[in-house]
């Protein structure tokens, strides 16, 4: 076992994935959290929480030269003016002198924006168009100039959080008919990756953390309904959207790109559990169809 541990800043829902995974495999997990009832979630994945607030650095002071790799799951805190305050810079600067393995910073495509419905890849030219893609790729910068890596990950979804459960309580609608091409990646799928960008990730590379299976709203909806007899959401038009929903939301919502991640998957060499919506959907299902059926008002 090493005695070193890896540390996720940030242990939400795709990082008690990966600190489970990884515990699981003997490797020493430290994880930080808010609060108190997330600090007992990280724990019982086999990793030991630190309850941190994202800012005070000197609380992290216990662990110098205890850490062999960090991935950074913090996302910015946006303004409406477009600001943003994040603590990534600070992170990196805490980390810089201590010769980590890999420094590994979870992004999110929303820095590509709109491209109507066109292939976008790991070397596509970012052009975000929303508030907080705009902050993800100034975060990036400073990311990889530090010789650290970044994943983009796609809307991320597994249990307790799905497409299912959304629709299943009707908190789900379709945006102008649902014609946008959207990408996901299944949370194990995600936590694979991380791992393998800390094992095998080179220093100042881009990943993009997608399934292969680009689909449109519309599709997805349709296979719902049809394979788990799901009730069909009410379509919300576009002009309705710009007005109810947030600038980043809205731009999740109607942008329009199909994800390609073959160079991330052959790189990192890995191979997706659930390379489409359907199998990862259907695994949540089988786990959690019970709860998945409570929800329908």
């Amino acid at each position: 076992m090493n005695d070193k541990h890896v540390l996720i800043l940030g242990c939400g829902y795709t990082g008690v994935v990966l600190a489970q995974r990884l515990a699981f495999k003997g490797e020493p997990v430290v994880g930080t959290t808010r609060t108190e009832a997330r600090a007992s979630i990280i724990r019982t994945r086999g990793a030991h929480p630190i309850v941190w607030d994202g800012h005070d650095m000197q609380e992290l002071a216990q662990w110098r030269g205890r850490i062999r790799a960090v991935v950074c799951a913090i996302p910015p805190e946006v303004a409406p003016d477009g600001s943003f305050t994040d603590p990534t810079a600070d992170i990196l600067a805490f980390f810089a002198d201590q010769a980590l393995d890999a420094f590994v910073y979870i992004s999110s495509t929303s820095v590509y924006g709109d491209h109507a419905g066109e292939v976008v890849d790991e070397e596509t030219p970012c052009a975000p168009d929303s508030p907080r893609g705009r902050a993800r790729v100034a975060i990036e910068e400073q990311v990889r100039a530090a010789g650290g890596m970044v994943v983009r990950a796609a809307g991320i979804y597994g249990p307790g959080r799905s497409q299912l459960h959304r629709m299943a309580a009707g908190k789900y609608r379709l945006v102008a008919g649902g014609g946008a091409y959207t990408n996901r990646i299944h949370v194990t799928d995600l936590a694979a990756l991380l791992e393998a960008a800390i094992k095998r990730g080179e220093r100042g590379a881009t990943y993009l953390g997608s399934d292969l299976t680009p689909a449109t709203q519309r599709e997805v909806v349709d296979h719902i309904v049809a394979t788990y007899g799901l009730r069909e959401p009410s379509d919300m038009p576009l002009a309705e959207a710009r007005i109810r929903l947030d600038k980043n939301v809205l731009a999740m919502v109607t942008g329009s790109k199909q994800l390609r991640p073959d160079k991330t998957l052959a790189a990192l060499r890995l191979r997706l559990r659930y390379p489409s919506y359907r199998e990862g959907l259907a695994d949540v299902w089988q786990r959690e169809r019970v709860e998945i059926e409570a929800l329908v008002p």
